[in-house]
């Protein structure tokens, strides 16, 4: 390959063909077109990982549908592997040195905005540009490309793609500038980064107009588990530890077990199963919202916030954590209700105090636990029923209160 271009050889050595590379800026080449090219030649992402040789890949859709509350956004292709991981691909033209910064801010975005569906929403949504009828749009699809399938099995893999957010995401343009793969591997962007992919996709025109295109992986990003929050003007704001610790571990150890990807797909799955199963009797009260590996946040009122439920490999629980600046007035308040928690909630209740060690030394926490080996799949319906009556509990006691907390 010589400067700019591609030469094309006949198996006798002589020059054939002779292309120059072109511009996606150019007229006909723009992110429109890049788009729909990469929609109906899927294949040319296999370059972004090595099992994507092994693995088929399914375009879904183009032009994604997300809603942040406040605005439509688009995510341009939606597809997925056979073996049911989502894969998020945005097309971007590198015209400027702000729009580096704001593809990364914008496919975290979408990404936070894909986790948040329930397998549901994500049907539903699909079903817009899936002719699907009455049949999933997933399944529809796979049948109609003669792909062999367990629908259940497919299902439940997407599902927990969702709610661990484990997707591919994959940046595509027409040239990955140094400057971008250094943000991309820069130590501030750590943490953010969740099987992030830069594809550059060469493209080359002989003289009768004939199209070559040549994809190609210029950087090498780490697969990160973290998760990432996102401000209302869609820029990464905070990034949070994947696991948070049970109600009296902070303070015992600051560090953080990084599970394997076998614990992470079980810890998925079951949180999945948790938050469709457990109801509140509220009319009020929202579901669980999938936060990190191993636990879940339950949304509450201010001053609360929210209640945490997690899970460790021995233990179940749930709990307040109070850390602002009226804590000590709002620890009081429980203090003097305490029986009554204990009553209504549960008798193993119990208020954790600030000891000065660890991530959470300033923090009180009113939780309780049950001990039980949540490695044992038969354990799951127990496990899912003891959260349920339990968080219930909590919403019951609690929101009727909340109010009394500031007087």
């Amino acid at each position: 390959m010589d400067s700019g271009g591609a030469k094309v050889f006949g198996s006798d050595g002589d020059l054939v063909n002779r292309f120059t590379r072109q511009s996606l800026g150019a007229a006909g080449f723009d992110e429109k077109w890049l788009q729909e090219v990469l929609f109906h030649n899927i294949d040319l992402i296999n370059v972004t990982d090595p099992t994507y040789d092994k693995v088929r890949i399914v375009p879904l859709c183009r032009e994604f549908s997300l809603n942040d509350g406040f605005r439509n956004l688009f995510l341009d292709i939606l597809a997925i592997t056979e073996t049911g991981r989502l894969i998020l691909i945005e097309c971007k033209l590198w015209k400027n040195p702000s729009a580096r910064r704001e593809v990364l801010a914008q496919i975290f975005e979408y990404a936070t905005l894909m986790q948040s569906l329930s397998y549901s929403d994500l049907s539903a949504k699909l079903k817009k540009t899936i002719q699907s009828g009455k049949e999933d749009p997933i399944a529809h699809v796979f049948k109609t490309q003669k792909i062999e399938f367990n629908e259940a099995l497919l299902i439940n893999r997407i599902m927990a793609s969702l709610a661990r957010g484990d997707f591919h995401i994959i940046i595509a343009g027409d040239g990955i500038r140094a400057d971008l793969a250094n943000l991309v591997n820069a130590q501030a962007m750590r943490g953010m980064l969740a099987n992030l992919t830069l594809l550059e996709l060469g493209v080359y025109k002989d003289e009768t107009n004939q199209i070559m295109l040549i994809p190609r992986v210029p950087v090498k990003t780490e697969i990160m588990t973290r998760t990432v929050l996102l401000s209302p003007e869609g820029q990464p704001a905070t990034i949070e530890d994947e696991e948070e610790t049970a109600l009296a571990e902070p303070a015992k150890s600051g560090a953080r077990r990084k599970l394997n990807e076998e614990k992470k797909a079980m810890n998925a799955a079951f949180w999945a199963e948790a938050i469709k199963a457990i109801s509140f009797d509220h009319p009020d009260q929202e579901s669980l919202k999938k936060r990190g590996n191993n636990f879940c946040h339950l949304p509450m009122p201010e001053p609360l916030g929210r209640i945490t439920a997690w899970r460790t490999k021995d233990r179940i629980g749930a709990f307040i954590r109070l850390t602002d600046d009226d804590a000590d007035q709002h620890i009081k308040f429980f203090e003097e209700r305490i029986d009554a928690m204990k009553s209504e909630i549960s008798p193993d209740i119990d208020i954790g105090y600030p000891n000065g060690k660890g991530d959470w030394s300033n923090a009180y926490f009113i939780g309780t636990v049950l001990e039980i080996d949540t490695q044992d799949p038969k354990t799951a319906p127990e496990q899912i029923k003891w959260l349920n009556t339990t968080l219930n509990k909590f919403v019951n006691y609690l929101r009727p209160i909340i109010g009394e907390m500031g007087r």
